[in-house]
């Protein structure tokens, strides 16, 4: 049999047990679910995040108070929403204009708009009383948005009438009226999304250092049931070891990166639904690196988890032998927590071999790197690969067929002849 063909028989009986575990299947599902959910709830739970309110209006005046009121409210929200998918526009919530939608009800007099008010049919009521002005009416209290609103319509009308009848033509009216604020110029540009590239950047470190040491584990955990049981030794008359090796890391590495690649579609799937293009955007931007990068990093650290499990002889000696591969894996973890600025910190981490599959991806989320950059990173991850794998199989060639005590790591990079039985 070609060597090819051999690793792909041992890949795809990795595969096969793992998929027929049925607590890895279902730990995958939820899994699964728990990103969707993650991503649609607290969409779901905000909703519109502007308010709706019903006003009565009752007289001439308070019908075109109310007008205002209402289409100042809604430019507010138009604005709004153009903000959120575009960091660089100025909403009018900066401005201090409440974002809301208000339905106007008319009242056929004064007392008819009130009791509308005291039946809760509507909010509020702006009525016009006998003397000319205006008056808000509600139940127990007046939302602050809603009086702000209706305040800023009748200054904005009130002055209306002034400058008419200081003889002001209505252009010149219109044009006071619609003149706009200061615009504004920054010295430095900000990161586009910044909010939602770190929300993307930590989910995925996290999605990385989970991910990785769940398999790691996996593979250390198999390679100890195999000489626990024994079936180490058939394995390696009909097979080489490092054939062995091979098979085993190319199909949890499959596993791995199939598992990441359906949670990121489902984020993205689930983004999308709940209308975060900023979201989407960065995820079609810059999911695909991700992916690269934790396969360079998960195939780069897979062979020293083969290893430690081929240093232990129990379950439970792998407390011991998986403290380094842990140790490798929660430090990288920690760095792209705390340092997630742009900077030379980030950069520096993001050229590290054992940091950047974390720190890389999240600068080209905050497009603080270019390609070129990223293929050079990734060159230094797989340069330190081939070292890590090389020093990963001696070890695992020289303590594979030691099934009666724990192996030193001096011992089994000696390979002293190992006897077919041992114990």
């Amino acid at each position: 049999m070609k060597t090819s063909e051999t690793i792909r028989l041992i890949a795809g009986r990795e595969m096969s047990t793992k998929l027929r575990d049925k607590a890895f299947v279902i730990s995958s599902i939820v899994m699964l679910v728990l990103v969707a959910l993650g991503i649609l709830i607290p969409a779901l739970l905000s909703g519109d995040d502007h308010d709706e309110y019903r006003l009565a209006v009752s007289g001439q005046t308070a019908v075109s108070v109310g007008e205002v009121a209402r289409t100042t409210g809604a430019a507010a929200v138009k604005s709004d929403e153009a903000n959120d998918n575009d960091d660089d526009v100025t909403g009018f919530a900066d401005t201090g204009v409440p974002a809301a939608e208000i339905t106007l009800v008319p009242g056929d007099s004064a007392e008819a708009a009130t009791e509308l008010v005291r039946t809760e049919d509507v909010d509020a009521a702006l009525v016009e009383k006998t003397d000319g002005t205006l008056e808000i009416v509600g139940a127990e209290d007046v939302d602050g948005d809603l009086s702000t609103l209706i305040s800023l319509a009748a200054t904005a009308e009130q002055t209306r009438a002034l400058l008419a009848q200081a003889g002001v033509d209505e252009a010149t009216i219109t044009q006071l009226q619609t003149m706009q604020p200061p615009s504004e110029r920054l010295l430095e540009s900000g990161i586009p999304n910044e909010s939602v590239a770190l929300v993307l950047g930590f989910a995925f470190a996290f999605l990385f250092y989970f991910t990785a040491i769940t398999f790691g584990m996996t593979i250390a955990q198999s390679v100890v049931e195999e000489k626990q049981s024994r079936v180490i030794e058939i394995l390696v008359a009909a097979t080489p070891v490092r054939l062995l090796l091979a098979g085993k890391i190319l199909g949890n590495a499959t596993l791995a990166l199939g598992q990441v690649a359906l949670l990121l579609a489902i984020g993205l799937a689930a983004a999308s639904a709940t209308g975060q293009s900023a979201a989407v955007s960065l995820l079609l931007h810059s999911g695909g690196w991700f992916l690269l990068f934790f396969a360079f990093g998960f195939i780069m650290l897979s062979c020293l988890w083969a290893a430690a499990g081929a240093l232990s002889a129990r379950q439970e000696d792998l407390q011991s032998t998986t403290v380094p591969m842990q140790i490798l894996l929660f430090a990288p973890f920690l760095c792209a927590f705390y340092v997630n600025q742009p900077g030379l910190g980030l950069k520096i981490l993001s050229y590290v071999p054992f940091t950047s599959p974390l720190s890389m991806p999240r600068r080209l989320l905050i497009e603080d790197a270019a390609w070129w950059e990223a293929l050079i990173s990734l060159g230094i991850i797989a340069a330190t690969g081939v070292l890590l794998i090389a020093f990963a199989a001696r070890l695992y060639e020289g303590s594979l067929l030691r099934t009666s005590t724990k192996t030193s790591i001096a011992t089994a990079w000696k390979r002293e002849k190992q006897p077919a039985l041992e114990g």
